[in-house]
């Protein structure tokens, strides 16, 4: 028998089934899913929620993570799932730790293991909600070629990708030489114009909810389709005075507008709200980011001796993509005088009859450009080690290996404050008679160039270019590097009467450092729309050192055919926080062949990254509400702000503890069936929190000190208090409770065994997570986001179920991806009359439904031979009945009005897929 190394343990030993749930998608399975990019066939299983997607980082500018897929365990965070490659910790992509699984050499993935519990003990930080391993075929030996294409049944979202694999044994087996190349390539779709994106699906604030300072009994939002902006549009519209509602069209054409039976601004209900969607328009939500994807991986292996094997390895993978992110929206914060050069003569000459002397607008400003986010990761690993046996069952494997991320951003037509405040203030020039801007009649050599409000298709491209930085554009490169060392042991020191007793221990030296990097020169000032990109500088380094043990307890006796005790212990010291320790216990109990029973206790660590750890600055243009002015209507006002990311050098590691139990059934007289459930529990202290804007805002109007440390307030003539600048700092100031159960069934049998005259072979597998809570505790106020369908919260069951049948050169698979229905937030309350009065938390609305969705896969392979190659032909179409995802109606305010009306993180957002290709084997 062939010893085998499960992960969730480093014990290696014939046939050991660790405590730890499994779950294993192998090679056929990844194969029959057919699409570009691997995680999208890991995201389908039920133990994974709130993955990060090229689908959800379409508005991604400021931190440079576009494009990036990394798996999320158990809805906890991209940043507590420990990603390794054949058993070791992969090469992050991005500051914050995320693993790009896209960079990963797909063509040799002969599984992918996931670890649904604890495992810090065995392989240290991150693993709080688990592990998911690539195992890679090191041994490949042969050429591989594969080549596919796809699109959508819209007709957009082409893909292509084609790979090379080479594998091959030298000096008479001796050694072993392996070489793989990827190139993948995915269309952007720029516009969402899908139809269930087009009905203007959005909560908003009821004007009916308080009049003067009487509470009607109405609910502060409403779910409602034919929602759109009141104080934004294309070309520009007035928000205020006697002239509000005045809109601007092509070639500056004034016309007015008809607002709805609701109006709370930024949005309103009915009217024109086709004319004002931004929803379906180059200014909303892409779809879908493009990418060109780059992978090249290179092995080389050579037995020394008959027991010491020496081997290294490279990879080096690139990834440019882009998304088109955001226009430069603005719902009536533009201050403009009547003096304004290109304000038409007619409504200048009645403003002045009326006294109005400035007003405001708001206006998706057409002219400009969408803001292109374009980012260049490249990664590479660079791996030598050794491994060999010795003795009677005693093994050893060191290496060290080097990874070096380089990333380039670049967000080409962003918006420059100070030029854009300075282009808006235009005057007629009394010399020239011609616009100008009004600082050039003091200051002639600024350069400023006056820009048009008023309408579409009225700037010039000098204007243009001035307001996008006058020649310099948005960006940086940054550099970070990974360099791990390790050395392990394993073996069998002594037995007990029930077996062998298994010992693996070991050291790891880790170093993690990002600097190197330059940036633009307007991004230091934080005055881009998005504040800027900033050079962040830092390292820490990590001394780990473990040990693991596997037991038998007993063997072979009555209810106790076998029992064994695991326990692992890992001593960890941290040059930026200290010490820490981690453990593990488990215990396998099967009391008859048919039953297994299996739980685990741990405690478990994540530590600060390096973006949490020496982040200095980077952020985004959020739009808030101001609690401090409310407008007409008694809401809050929007404001579009700064909000600066600041890493907290004092962070200290969260620390969890972890409990799984489950049972697993291989009756004997149902050969080919298995099933098993595992209940789980996650508790995390110190939990690292970055406070969200909004928290911040409201916490400090609602009296919590500490958050008015981090707002800059502009006060205003008038005395108002607008808000300027919120700062965000990560702190371990919250806690989080996750529970729930995992159920994995798959039975394999002959046709002929339901129909004695049918051939082949099928194969039924059924997965399934009922996720029980997800609640955070911030302050003493707990926040359970389980069953949530948003971007907030998992929903209450995630599962998928697959029917695959082969027979001779034909395999065809059907699988169904379901998630249940849910709601919005478990803390609003639904009413229409007698609606008590809403806080913060328990807001008042008139729905809080989402429905439940199951979309239908299909894929068929037909293998044939063609000379001396092993061919395989595929089909593969997604969301076979073209189902639209759920209606997710975001929220009221803000630039919701620019979100989709659904959520891509649980939901097939692209409509149909097909993808077509070959797979060839010499």
């Amino acid at each position: 028998m062939e010893e085998v190394v499960v992960t969730g343990t480093r014990i290696v030993r014939d046939g050991y089934q660790a405590p730890t749930p499994v779950t294993v998608m192998g090679a056929e399975q990844l194969q029959s899913f057919a699409s570009p990019n691997i995680a999208d066939a890991l995201n389908t299983m039920p133990e994974l929620s709130g993955s990060a997607t090229p689908a959800t980082s379409v508005t991604t500018a400021s931190t440079g993570n576009s494009n990036i897929n990394a798996l999320n365990l158990r809805a906890l965070g991209t940043n507590r799932t420990l990603v390794l490659v054949d058993g070791r910790r992969a090469v992050a992509s991005s500051m914050s730790g995320m693993v790009d699984v896209n960079l990963i050499p797909q063509d040799l993935v002969r599984s992918v293991e996931v670890v649904t519990g604890g495992a810090s003990a065995a392989y240290g930080s991150d693993a709080l909600s688990g592990i998911v391993n690539f195992v890679l075929d090191k041994n490949y030996t042969g050429t591989k070629l594969t080549a596919q294409t796809g699109a959508t049944t819209y007709g957009d979202g082409d893909n292509w990708m084609g790979g090379l694999t080479y594998g091959t044994p030298f000096g008479e087996g001796r050694g072993h030489f392996l070489f793989s190349a990827n190139y993948r390539h995915q269309d952007a779709i720029p516009i969402n114009d899908r139809g269930w994106n087009l009905q203007g699906w959005q909560f908003m604030g009821n004007q009916n909810y308080k009049i003067g300072d009487t509470y009607t009994g109405e609910p502060q939002w409403l779910r409602l389709s034919q929602v759109a902006p009141s104080t934004g549009f294309a070309g520009g519209v007035i928000t205020d005075t006697a002239f509000r509602g005045t809109a601007f069209g092509p070639g500056g054409t004034p016309y007015q507008i008809e607002f709805g039976d609701l109006v709370s601004n930024p949005d309103m209900h009915g009217g024109d709200w086709k004319l004002t969607q931004v929803r379906g328009t180059r200014a909303g939500s892409s779809l879908l980011g493009g990418s060109k994807t780059v992978s090249f991986f290179t092995r080389g292996s050579w037995d020394l001796t008959d027991d010491i094997n020496v081997f290294a390895q490279a990879s080096y993978a690139r990834d440019r993509n882009h998304n088109y992110a955001f226009s430069l929206e603005d719902t009536g914060t533009i201050t403009l005088s009547v003096e304004n050069a290109f304000l038409p003569e007619n409504i200048r000459q009645a403003m002045i009859a009326q006294g109005v002397s400035t007003f405001h607008m708001g206006s998706m400003h057409t002219d400009l450009p969408i803001v292109d986010a374009t980012n260049d990761r490249e990664v590479t690993s660079l791996l030598a080690g050794a491994e060999g046996k010795f003795g009677n069952g005693w093994s050893w494997d060191t290496y060290y290996q080097r990874g070096i991320s380089n990333f380039e951003s670049v967000a080409k037509g962003m918006v420059y404050n100070p030029y854009m405040t300075l282009a808006y203030d235009s005057v007629i020039d009394p010399d020239t008679g011609v616009p100008v801007c009004r600082s050039t009649l003091t200051d002639p050599g600024n350069g400023c160039k006056p820009y048009n409000p008023f309408g579409i298709g009225v700037n010039t491209q000098g204007a243009v270019d001035y307001v996008t930085g006058n020649g310099t554009q948005m960006w940086r490169k940054q550099q970070m590097t990974q360099d791990v060392a390790a050395f392990t042991l394993n073996g069998t020191p002594f037995a007990t009467w029930a077996g062998d007793v298994s010992v693996a221990t070991g050291i790891e030296w880790r170093k993690e450092a990002i600097g190197k990097g330059r940036n633009d020169e307007l991004s230091p000032t934080q005055k881009w729309w998005v504040g800027g990109y900033q050079i962040s500088k830092g390292s820490y380094n990590v001394k780990e050192a473990f040990v693991e043990t596997v037991v038998p307890l007993a063997k072979d006796l009555p209810a106790l055919q076998a029992l064994d005790f695991s326990g692992a212990f890992r001593a960890t010291d941290y040059s930026t926080s200290g010490s820490v320790e981690t453990w593990k216990l488990g215990l396998n109990w099967t009391p008859i062949e048919d039953v297994r029973v299996r739980t685990t206790l741990s405690r478990d660590i994540r530590a600060p990254n390096l973006e949490e750890l020496f982040s200095n600055g980077g952020g985004g243009a959020p739009s808030v509400s101001n609690p401090w002015i409310l407008g007409d209507d008694g809401q809050p006002i929007s404001e579009n702000i700064s909000s600066p990311r600041i890493g907290n050098p004092d962070l200290t590691p969260e620390k969890a503890d972890s409990f799984g139990g489950g049972i697993v059934l291989t009756p004997r007289f149902m050969p080919g069936f298995a099933m098993s459930v595992d209940y789980w529990k996650i508790d995390i202290d110190d939990a690292i929190g970055l406070p969200a804007t909004q928290d911040i805002i409201d916490g400090c109007h609602n009296g919590q000190t500490d958050f008015c440390s981090a707002i800059d307030f502009n006060v205003d003539a008038d005395g108002a208090q607008h808000i300027g600048v919120v700062r965000r700092n990560p702190f371990n100031y919250t806690t989080l409770a996750a529970r729930g159960v995992d159920y994995e069934a798959s039975y394999r049998f002959m046709a002929s065994s339901i129909y004695s005259a049918l051939p082949g072979v099928v194969q039924v597998r059924a997965l399934a997570t009922n996720y029980l809570k997800m609640a955070s505790t911030i302050n003493g106020v707990v926040d359970d986001t389980a069953g949530q369908n948003t971007s907030y919260g998992p929903p209450s069951w995630k599962w998928n179920a697959s029917v695959n049948y082969a027979l001779d050169a034909f395999r065809g698979s059907v699988t169904a991806r379901g998630i249940s229905s849910g709601v919005y937030d478990n803390d609003w309350i639904v009413c229409s009359t007698n609606c008590p009065v809403s806080g913060s938390k328990y807001r008042t609305v008139n729905d809080n439904h989402i429905p439940s969705a199951i979309f239908w896969d299909a894929s068929l392979t037909y293998a044939f031979g063609f000379k001396d190659a092993d061919v395989e032909s595929f089909v593969n179409v997604r969301n076979v009945f073209d189902r639209d995802p759920p209606i997710v109606a975001p929220n009221a305010g803000g630039f919701n009005y620019t979100m989709p009306s659904s959520n891509a993180q649980l939901y097939d957002v692209l409509g149909r897929t097909f993808t077509v290709g070959l797979r060839m084997k010499f």
